[in-house]
């Protein structure tokens, strides 16, 4: 492989059992590493065996695992590249993470019980907790668990997640209610930024969906925004790395990624486990790197990413190893197969 080639070949994992390690660095030594595979998001949402507070440890991986795991990374050429849920999916539908339940001052929704009826419950009347956006003490918490996960993989990159934010500028928030969206999304990622690139020097990686504007752009509610956090944009540096996830077919194409590139920011579009869609997505992202540099633009398309959002286990990591190995082509299936599928082909196209 061309040492100089910096496109970037992206595969998302969660992982928050230590039980897991010697799979997943199996895993990447056998699978990944083959194929071209030069960069592992590895999510902990907060699944992760904290030293800074134990009482928010949510798994048993942590400090060993990571610094094996690192090994592995810097013998097979794979950047790792953590991923730290911020702001938004502080749990699952009603349910708190360990931040929100150790810290209830923290819950941007307060009046929302845990024992919500999410059944029937609309997802875009309430999806899942926040944290407050203007109540600045989390960090206190945030920023020593970004580090220690930082430190422990000894990586220079981390994604602060930020993806279907719904709860945000609440009414029944005492400080959010009134405020802008937009102006609160993107203070949250400023002041992440201020710390993970000004302070640290690392990189800093998001999910792109709430700074798309759905109704341009032809998206639906999840992949892009509708309540006008979308103007964040605007404010936020562009420095920051932005994958842009797609999961369905869309016959106005993608073009969000474009909006992107001309304001200056480098894109990593993010497909799953439909072959047929990450194709068409991957063409299109082409598309729009090929006009970038027509026109000039500041930003490009650096690469891609197919997610897996299934939390690992040794059947997962087992079923993943073997399809990759096999080069497993199947256009039609959405399980981890299809997964596997997305992987093989945008490796092989992205190095041509």
């Amino acid at each position: 492989m061309n040492k100089n080639d910096q496109t970037i070949r992206a595969v998302h994992l969660r992982v928050d059992l230590s039980e897991v390690t010697g799979k997943l660095i199996q895993y990447m030594k056998e699978g990944l590493a083959p194929l071209g595979v030069n960069t592992l998001i590895i999510e902990f949402n907060p699944g992760y065996d904290f030293k800074c507070f134990p009482e928010l440890a949510n798994g048993t991986f942590g400090r060993t695992d990571a610094q094996k795991v690192a090994a592995a990374a810097k013998e097979t050429g794979i950047r790792i590249v953590p991923l730290f849920m911020c702001l938004g999916h502080q749990g699952w539908r009603f349910q708190k993470n360990t931040l929100l339940k150790a810290h209830p001052e923290f819950d941007e929704t307060p009046d929302m019980p845990e024992d919500g009826d999410a059944e029937n419950t609309p997802d875009l009347v309430f999806y899942c907790h926040s944290w407050c956006a203007s109540n600045d003490d989390v960090y206190k918490y945030v920023f020593p668990m970004i580090d220690e996960i930082m430190t422990d993989f000894e990586t220079d990159c981390l994604h602060v997640g930020m993806d279907e934010v719904f709860s945000l500028a609440n009414e029944n928030c005492p400080r959010c209610k009134g405020k802008n969206r937009a102006e609160l999304f993107a203070r949250t990622v400023n002041i992440l930024h201020d710390h993970i690139v000004t302070e640290k020097g690392w990189q800093m990686m998001m999910w792109a969906d709430r700074l798309n504007h759905a109704e341009v752009c032809g998206y639906h509610a999840w992949e892009g925004d509708t309540f006008g956090t979308w103007q964040a944009v605007d404010k936020i540096p562009n420095d920051i790395l932005l994958a842009d996830w797609h999961y369905e077919m869309n016959e106005k194409g993608f073009p969000g990624i474009g909006v992107f590139v001309e304001k200056g920011f480098t894109v990593i579009p993010a497909a799953w486990r439909e072959l047929k869609q990450t194709q068409f997505l991957l063409d299109e992202a082409l598309k729009y790197e090929r006009l970038a540099k027509e026109k000039g633009a500041k930003g490009r398309v650096a690469g891609m990413m197919i997610t897996c959002w299934h939390t690992a286990n040794a059947e997962l990591l087992d079923e993943l190893l073997t399809s990759l190995k096999e080069h497993i082509q199947d256009e039609d299936d959405k399980s981890i197969r299809g997964i596997a599928s997305s992987i093989v082909y945008i490796t092989e196209k992205l190095k041509e």
